[in-house]
């Protein structure tokens, strides 16, 4: 779902873990350090002149954004286990298991939901109304720390934990 956000130096746009955003600066520096101003959990940034005063930067949302919500993510992921557990899960649990099962296929027992994205878009749904989240707004928060989560835990040789051997 793409997020945008109206300020008077700008807009910005959120979809997953990225963004963009459109600022009046005098300079590309000056545009990255107005969008820190406005959002600071930035890495990767990339400012290009669309004209004299306005420039588009590119960014990532940091990846220790909401460490605490990474964190209920890893929850989430780890109670649903199978459709069984899934199923009595809360409606925020149940939605960032589909979210990650939408960007990696995984866990493989979720496909017999049928149609993913309808099945976010009602889970989206039922948590603003059993009042688990105060507003559609508040996903924003949650699709880039469940997009974190998936970047992290899909990168080649990562393991989220350090399992040692026994001496």
């Amino acid at each position: 779902m793409i997020y945008k956000f109206n300020y008077a130096e700008g807009v910005v746009e959120f979809v997953k873990n990225q963004g963009r955003a459109l600022l009046d600066a005098s300079g590309p520096k000056q545009a990255v350090e107005r969008l820190r101003e406005l959002f600071e959990h930035t890495r990767e940034e990339r400012a290009e002149a669309i004209n004299d005063d306005q420039y588009l930067v590119t960014f990532k949302v940091s990846l220790d954004f909401r460490v605490g919500m990474i964190h209920q993510v890893e929850r989430s992921v780890r109670l649903c286990r199978d459709m069984d557990a899934y199923q009595r899960a809360r409606y925020l649990d149940r939605y960032v298991v589909a979210t990650v099962f939408r960007e990696t296929g995984k866990p493989s027992w979720l496909e017999e939901l049928g149609p993913i994205k309808q099945e976010i878009s009602t889970l989206r749904k039922a948590a603003v109304v059993a009042r688990e989240i105060p507003n559609v707004m508040h996903f924003l928060d949650w699709d880039i720390v469940i997009q974190n989560y998936v970047e992290v835990n899909t990168k080649g040789g990562h393991r989220s934990r350090v399992v040692r051997q026994p001496h």
